[in-house]
């Protein structure tokens, strides 16, 4: 008995279609390759010099001579690999130290290392969420949220971005509901206890538009419907808040968890979990993302202890920080070009995808490296160019950058 062999149609063809697609709507993507390292924040490509504003480098700390000796002579010292994930191969005393005293630090029970923000939120969502748990998410939240959403299998409601108005609307709309379809005549406020704790998850500063959470209002919400807070402070940590602790940190109690990085403002590589009481053995017994990954090197444990001891000196890089940032926006608006932002990031709304595009390859021709997000990175149609400046920055560089916007046409 003879079988005639099915006719497929290559599995990379339908993809290469897919990504013809994706190109043809404006939508490809062209990553460089840099040389080997320059003096930040100039980096060179083929021999040719850019200026980066694509780097989130903050507080140029992954630039520093004295901390990449710090960094090199802790991989010198101890082991380079964690060899095996820190439930089935143990965790390094280092390592719980280096947690301990980060949790310390930012004013936490208990932290939690990862490789990569991306892991930590994958963690965080599919561990503290749960199905039937009901979830109100900022519409602008960042893509490894939002992509780790869907498999907690929680009730996903967004709001408006950074709209704590709508943000109430939608809790109380969802008390209401719950209250009904439980058959219960009283009051939401009184049958809330009923009912699941919500939760909210809302980034600090906005990765994208450098929009800046309502702390205040968003701390008030939380007094009024009892909601868990998760914040994601990932652009926040080490610039914003008291000695760089984050911008929840000026209302302690206002994250109940929140997520950090090492791999931007701190100069370093992966991300923690900053938890209350408890919370790092719900991660181990609930989060694939950690039980089933290598965990870090000793060496990287052995760092971060370091890291600690310079922390509370980066005030000046702040400054510095804040004041070319400053300088650039106020630039912006001299010359009539609209913009975003009350940090470090500073976003300059274009629109459509395909001039989003163009206005990204006018910036390389004239040497700045900025990021051109447009879809899935924000939403149709609302592409931007997106400036993430550093304390290595210099007005002469904000200048020639805002020449090069100028040569966009961006210019109301």
């Amino acid at each position: 008995m003879s079988f005639e062999r099915p006719q497929y149609v290559p599995l990379k063809k339908r993809l290469e279609a897919r990504v013809a697609a994706w190109t043809a709507a404006g939508l490809g993507r062209e990553p460089v390759t840099l040389d080997e390292p320059g003096r930040a924040p100039i980096v060179a490509i083929a021999g040719k010099h850019y200026l980066n504003f694509s780097s989130n480098d903050s507080l140029g700390q992954a630039a520093s001579e004295t901390w990449r000796a710090d960094v090199a002579s802790c991989f010198a010292r101890f082991p380079a690999s964690g060899t095996a994930s820190r439930l089935s191969g143990g965790r390094w005393r280092m390592a719980a130290e280096a947690e301990e005293a980060f949790a310390r630090y930012f004013g936490y029970d208990e932290c939690v290392f990862f490789p990569s923000g991306y892991q930590a939120n994958l963690a965080c969502i599919t561990a503290l969420l749960q199905s039937k748990q009901t979830v109100f998410a900022d519409r602008r939240i960042h893509a490894s949220m939002a992509r780790a959403l869907p498999l907690s299998k929680a009730l996903i409601r967004t709001y408006a971005h950074a709209d704590c108005g709508h943000l109430e609307r939608r809790l109380c709309a969802a008390e209401n509901e719950a209250g009904a379809d439980n058959g219960d005549a009283r009051p939401a406020a009184a049958s809330r206890t009923d009912q699941g704790q919500p939760v909210v998850l809302s980034e600090s500063l906005f990765s994208m538009d450098g929009s800046l959470l309502d702390i205040h209002a968003m701390a008030a919400l939380k007094k009024r419907r009892g909601f868990f807070f998760i914040a994601d402070e990932a652009h926040a940590v080490g610039v914003l808040g008291p000695d760089g602790r984050g911008l929840c940190a000026h209302l302690p109690g206002l994250a109940d968890v929140a997520v950090g990085t090492f791999g931007k403002a701190l100069g370093f590589f992966g991300a923690f979990l900053l938890l209350p009481q408890g919370f790092t053995a719900i991660l181990e017994h609930l989060a694939s993302a950690l039980m089933h990954s290598t965990a870090l090197p000793p060496a990287h444990a052995a760092a971060v202890l370091r890291l600690m001891r310079r922390l509370p000196g980066l005030e000046p890089q702040r400054a510095r920080l804040r004041d070319i940032s400053d300088y650039f926006r106020r630039e912006l608006r001299a010359h009539g070009i609209p913009n975003h932002g009350r940090a470090h990031i500073v976003a300059i709304p274009v629109g459509n995808e395909a001039k989003t595009a163009q206005c990204g390859r006018i910036l390389r021709e004239n040497r700045v490296l900025a990021l051109a997000a447009r879809h899935p990175t924000t939403p149709h149609g609302q592409g931007l160019l997106r400036f993430s400046l550093t304390a290595l920055h210099q007005k002469e560089h904000a200048d020639y950058a805002v020449r090069a916007l100028c040569a966009c046409g961006l210019a109301e």
